[in-house]
């Protein structure tokens, strides 16, 4: 199975449709996951429970036996890691690396908010990004750094690579 893990607007749920599609295997979003199992969306979620209660809930979905699949993880996954350390263990886990500016860019451009969980005295949405940072390389197996002019079918040949050598 490989796990796509990242910022959220880096991409994860667009290339691991496409990677799974190219690779034949079925593909599944943390996001649709979390909704199957909590019966609730994650924003519904962490507006009727709070954080902690949402926190518990995310690592829970972590647990599953997942099988041969693309998984794109949600992006605070990487503070669980007792969860992660045991998806690294059998799982390939594909960090897409996007810059700030093109992350930022990519969150105003599709103007949704999504449930973002500040964690450890984090205030502001670049100090998140600083801090995950530090966290995604203890859990990754392969690193693609996503450009801004990189185009998705780019990028998948990129993995494609990475995962084949």
């Amino acid at each position: 199975m490989f796990i796509l893990q990242g910022m959220c607007y880096s991409g994860k749920t667009t290339l691991g449709s496409i990677l799974a599609r190219e690779i034949n295997v079925p593909f599944l979003d943390s996001r649709d996951l979390f909704q199957r199992i909590h019966g609730m969306s994650e924003t519904e979620y962490l507006t009727s429970f709070g954080r902690d209660k949402f926190c518990e809930a995310e690592r829970e979905t972590l647990k599953q036996d997942f099988g041969d699949i693309v998984l794109s993880l949600g992006g605070s996954a990487c503070y669980y890691p007792s969860e992660m350390d045991s998806l690294a263990k059998h799982h390939t886990i594909i960090w897409l690396d996007v810059s700030f500016d093109e992350i930022k860019k990519r969150m105003e451009a599709e103007g949704n908010p999504r449930p973002i969980v500040y964690f450890g005295g984090v205030e502001s949405f670049q100090q998140l990004y600083e801090q995950r940072r530090l966290l995604y390389p203890l859990y990754t197996t392969i690193k693609i750094s996503v450009t801004e002019a990189q185009d998705p079918t780019s990028t998948i040949e990129s993995i494609l690579k990475s995962i084949y050598k």
